[in-house]
């Protein structure tokens, strides 16, 4: 059956819009999201009048049965990162999130970058050991597999493969799937970034590739897909553009600022063989647009939004009639059947953490950003914190320690009161540990050039220091460029090739953020000391120095 764009709405958010057609029966309704990260409760959403409650997987169960109510035949997509984040989900690896997803009915989900985190069985088992190899709960990815095995739903993705070639084989796993339904045959295609070697736990997937005939084996799937009768097919990516996201559906791009990125390299990659629309997660962003030509929709974090993508039947052609962003907003207690079943079956979960989660971590004077406008403030802590523990990497005598916190790690700021457990959780999700490595003063330079390289840079500064101090400047255009870099205690500045100790995150040793790239970093050192962990005790006995008032690290400045 063809597939014929007739007339697509974009909607406001928590608004609704409907298209009047003759059809030829019920219509389809594809509800997607992205980006869950483990969120069971709502978080506090900031709009104009304050806060309200919103997202979380037991508010979207509820706009899920808001969906079913019309009447229309629905089929339930996640885009990938359905696990790390929340203290609930994190700590037992995912698995309230399955359960959840198996009562609400979910069709399949996209494999993310984040879905690596977990290694072994077992939150307090970071990585397998060497000869583990891929099988059993012992395994590099004993979690992620465990969960595969016990979801009502497969997860997805084209371009995962072992690096020689072969699938991975794992349970409950395919590059796509039918999900046939009242007629409809829908075809769903997963695609997982290429950036996941370097965006996750280095260790649990370094046998794998992501990258390799990447767009050739979507394209492979989607052809597979129509030559066995599905109608629509649909691009479940775990990807995204770069730059600025477009809003609407009639938002064109102009030929000097033509979208870029990954999906945009991916659909130009394709050929002839392309999807009739994309579900894109990884930027945490409100999207919707077209990649030439191609319907693109994502829809925020932490079940913040719901995608509503709608097909009807006309005269044997399938018209895509409407594509609505619908914000998840949260009623206490769950308003649906459905949202206070999901209640239920999460309950047990948060109820093993809540003594945890509501431990006391300490009481902060004042509000903490992670970053300051003119610094760095909770974020500097954290680095205060790794260089303060540097004596576990066994760093070399008289050798002066930097320690580096890529600043992507802090996802929220602390607020002022007490601070429990759970709110350090929020701020700190990942489960990153203490690393470290013998490089130069050069080699330090180099590190502070790579990272005020990255576009994000010209808005918020993506890395915090300790050991050291710089001075960025910004030019009229907004790009950082650095000014001076002073190791302490350093009287004058070297030659360049005196020996620095640097602590980082094991993310950024692996090559995260590509702050390494061109810096000869050996006697590599790796602890499995969760930095989490080290900050906690920074900031319950020093409180008072997250404080984005205080003189930074890092001054920033407008070039003169």
């Amino acid at each position: 059956m063809r597939v014929k764009a007739l007339l697509l709405l974009a909607t406001a958010c928590g608004a609704s819009a409907h298209t009047q057609s003759e059809s030829d029966g019920p219509c389809l309704s594809i509800g997607a999201w992205n980006d869950l990260h483990g969120q069971i409760q709502p978080v506090e959403l900031w709009v104009d009048t304050g806060t309200v409650p919103a997202g979380g997987v037991i508010a979207l169960a509820d706009s899920i049965a808001d969906l079913r109510a019309t009447k229309d035949i629905v089929v339930l997509l996640d885009a990938g990162d359905l696990f790390t984040g929340s203290l609930e989900s994190t700590l037992a690896e995912g698995a309230p999130i399955i359960e959840a997803y198996r009562a609400i009915g979910v069709d399949a989900v996209a494999v993310g970058n984040h879905e690596f985190d977990f290694g072994p069985v077992g939150y307090t088992v970071l990585t397998a050991a060497p000869d583990a190899g891929d099988s059993g709960p012992l395994g590099k990815r004993g979690a992620l597999r465990a969960r595969m095995t016990s979801a009502s739903f497969p997860f997805l993705s084209a371009n995962i493969h072992l690096r020689n070639g072969a699938s991975p084989g794992w349970p409950d796993f395919g590059p796509s799937t039918h999900v046939r339904r009242a007629g409809f045959d829908v075809g769903v295609v997963g695609y997982t970034t290429t950036e996941t070697a370097v965006t996750t736990s280095r260790a649990n997937v370094d046998d794998l590739d992501f990258i390799s005939h990447a767009a050739a084996s979507v394209a492979a799937e989607i052809r597979t897909l129509r030559a066995t009768g599905a109608s629509p097919v649909i691009l479940l990516a775990h990807a995204s553009l770069d730059g600025v996201l477009p809003q609407s559906l009639d938002q064109a791009a102009s030929s000097d600022e033509p979208l870029h990125g990954e999906l945009a390299s991916l659909v130009a990659a394709l050929g002839k063989d392309r999807p009739d629309v994309i579900i894109a997660g990884h930027r945490h962003a409100w999207m919707l647009g077209r990649i030439d030509g191609i319907p693109v929709v994502s829809s925020d974090r932490q079940g913040l939004g719901l995608a509503r993508i709608r097909f009807c039947r006309n005269n044997h052609a399938l018209d895509l009639l409407s594509i609505e962003r619908i914000a998840v907003l949260a009623a206490l207690p769950p308003r649906t059947e459905l949202g206070r079943s999901v209640a239920a079956r999460t309950a047990p979960w948060l109820a093993a953490v809540k003594a945890s989660g509501d431990a006391s971590v300490t009481t902060l004077p004042r509000e903490c950003p992670m970053q300051a406008v003119d610094g760095t403030a909770g974020a500097e802590q954290v680095a205060a914190a790794m260089a303060a523990n540097a004596k576990v990497t066994s760093p070399p005598p008289e050798v002066p320690v930097v320690a580096l916190i890529n600043a992507g790690a802090l996802r929220a700021p602390l607020h002022k009161g007490e601070v429990r457990f759970e709110d350090l959780f929020r701020t700190f999700p990942f489960e990153i540990t203490l690393g470290a490595c013998a490089t130069t003063r050069d080699g330090l330079l180099r590190i502070m050039h790579n990272a005020l390289a990255n576009p994000s840079a010209w808005k918020h500064l993506p890395f915090a220091l300790a050991g050291a101090q710089i001075t960025i400047a910004h030019a009229d255009n907004g790009s950082p460029s650095l000014v001076r870099m002073e190791l302490a205690g350093e009287i004058q500045p070297g030659s360049g090739i005196e020996p620095v100790w640097l602590v980082v995150p094991d993310f950024v040793l692996d090559g995260g953020d590509g702050f390494l790239e061109g810096v000869e970093c050996t006697r590599t050192v790796r602890t499995g000391t969760r930095i989490r962990d080290v900050w906690r005790e920074v900031l319950g006995n020093h409180p008072d120095e997250c404080d984005s008032r205080r003189p930074h690290n890092i001054t920033v400045r407008l070039r003169n």
